[in-house]
Formats: structure tokens, sequence, C-alpha cells
């Protein structure tokens, strides 16, 4: 379970920020709302939960029997934008900012690099089909013929590592950097029973409601199938999607953002796009809010940005400049400026 999923640490960053500043801090059981006093100025922050459900995963501000995981509080409730509604929409804004992002086809059109198959909206990496070779014609697969009514398109496939940044009012405070995860050959064992054991499978088979067919596309990609062996010392990929590690992470109270481990070249290109998102959002929303961008970071230190989250998991880290924000603080992380109040919500 990482940092940002355990419940305990945003209460401890609550608690952190109330005594520093001698905040009153309510918690009401029944609703799971919090309220923070501070002087005259106070702020309701409203809870949000993962949800576990035969349709998949999804966000809630209720608590319910589908609620597996809470995933912080916030001072509005859920709230939705274009351009984290749509990929493509997405991606268009950032290139008119001059900003990197892959470059994208017509499902059926003309490819000439390394691609995936992607749907302009979804979320929790569902909507993400490959990756192909450049020539590969995947429009025969099942993926593709059955969205051809959803605007399925062909997007260029980076290689490198996955990049996910948070930003409150448009200002990082929190990233993760994750490799691929690996598998290492023996020159014996069975890819499927290198990814079996990784998995901590039983009966030594890969489920098929897994993210089996992203595991079997990056092997081809790499030239591997399932029944092949991988020579002694060698490794291979086999996700390329943010979020699949296959690692138990280690409970912890300590942050697991890896933001101050960026170059000087990947944080500007950072503080680059936060801004561009938050000064397009300001002119809808008029406060900060939080958001949180997904990309890859190739060998050459160059983000290539894929898709913004307008309702992301709150790191505990988050609290402190959300807050800041909200009572006029100037505490912000690291000398960063500090966003424009929010107003008030009842």
């Amino acid at each position: 379970m990482s940092y940002i999923a355990v419940t305990l640490n945003h209460f401890r960053a609550l608690q952190e920020w109330a005594i520093q500043h001698q905040a009153d801090v309510r918690l009401d059981v029944a609703t799971f709302r919090v309220e923070v006093r501070l002087g005259a100025a106070r702020f309701a922050l409203h809870p949000q939960f993962l949800n576990t459900t035969e349709a998949g995963l999804n966000y809630s501000s209720a608590l319910s029997p589908a609620a597996t995981g809470f995933i912080g509080w916030l001072p509005y409730r859920p709230i939705r934008w274009q351009l984290s509604n749509d990929k493509l929409d997405f991606k268009g804004f950032l290139r008119r900012c001059g900003l990197r992002v892959p470059a994208i086809w017509p499902a059926d059109g003309e490819i000439d690099q390394d691609y995936v198959l992607k749907l302009p909206v979804g979320s929790f990496g569902q909507a993400v089909f490959g990756p192909y070779r450049r020539g590969f014609d995947a429009s025969s697969l099942p993926e593709h013929q059955s969205r051809s009514q959803d605007r399925i398109f062909a997007e260029q496939f980076i290689t490198g590592r996955n990049v996910k940044v948070w930003f409150w009012g448009g200002i990082p405070f929190h990233a993760h950097l994750h490799a691929y995860p690996t598998i290492r050959g023996d020159g014996v064992s069975r890819i499927d029973d290198l990814i079996t054991h990784k998995l901590g499978s039983p009966g030594g088979v890969i489920p098929e409601n897994s993210d089996k067919p992203w595991i079997i596309s990056s092997l081809a990609y790499q030239g591997w199938k399932l029944a092949d062996v991988i020579p002694e010392g060698e490794e291979v990929w086999i996700e390329y999607r943010y979020g699949r590690r296959y690692a138990a992470d280690p409970v912890q109270a300590r942050s697991d953002s890896l933001l101050s481990e960026f170059s000087a070249s990947a944080g500007k290109q950072i503080r680059a796009a936060g801004a561009a998102l938050h000064e397009e959002l300001m002119k809808q929303l008029q406060v900060p809010v939080l958001f949180a961008v997904d990309g890859v970071l190739d060998s050459n230190d160059q983000i290539w940005w894929l898709e913004a989250n307008s309702n992301p998991i709150f790191p505990p880290t988050g609290y402190a400049p959300m807050l800041a924000s909200l009572f006029e603080i100037a505490d912000s992380p690291n000398g960063a400026e500090r966003p424009q109040r929010t107003a008030a919500v009842a």
C-alpha cells in the first residue's frame, strides 16, 4: 500500500498542519466531512472514496459498501473539465502551448511510428491498447473493431519511465516516477511462469481478468511469447501503464514523492505544464483546484504529456499548499508561489 493510499497519512497531514497553525479541525463521522477553522475563516473539506464494482473503479463522495479506499479531502465536490474528459482535447491544448505530446493519427491512417490505440475518454489505464510496432495492422483486432464508433485513435508510443505529477493551483507538490516492471530470465523458466511468480498468482496461471492482454501485447512488442524462455540475466518489461508495478509497496508514513529527483530541465517542463493548465482552468473555475497529469520521461530527459485527471487521488503532501491558499498563509513548499485564494466552501 503506497504512501498516498494510507488513510492515516491523511489524518497525520491534517493534524500536523492544525498544530502548526493552531487551527481547529473537526471530523463529522456521519458524512466524513472535515471542517477547518482558523480565526474567523472556515472551510469544509469533502471526502472522496475509491469504489470497486463489477463495472470497474470509480470515485464517490459517500462511504458506501463498494468503497475500498479513501483518497483524500478537498474543499469542493468532484468536478469535471473538458481537458481532463477528452485526451485529444488535452493533447491539442498542450501542443498549442508549445508543450511536448506524442503524435496522433486516425486509427486507420498512415502511422509512421510505433503506437498504441486509445479512446479519447476513460481512466485507470483501461482505454489504451497495444503497444504495436510501426507497420503493424491493428484494424482486425477486437479492440479496434469493437471501438470503431468511439473515436479510437493511434498515439505514438514513447518508452521511458512513467510520470505522474500532482498540482494544486498549477504548482507541483507531489510526483511519481516509475520504471516499467520487468522479469529477469534464468535460462530455464518460461515467461508465463516468471510472470505468475511475480504476480503471486495461485495455480501458475495468469488470471484472465487481470492485465493479461497488456502483458501479452508488451511481450509481443519486444518479440516474446508467453511460452518463450528468456536467457539468463536478460530483463524484459511486461507492462507500460502507470500504476502497474507488481511489487508490494511498504506501508509508510513518509512521503514517496520524487519531485525533487527530477532534473532542472524536467522540472521546468513540469512547471510549464502546470502553469498552462492552471491558467486555462482559471478562465472557467476562477479558483485553484487539484489536478494530476500523466506523462512519460524518455531517455533524453524529455517529458511527453499524455492526459490529465481532474479528480485524482489526493496525496497527503497536498494539504499544506491547499490550506495555505485557502487561508492565505504563505507556507507553500519549497518557496513556491502560493496560488490565488479559493472561495469559501460551506
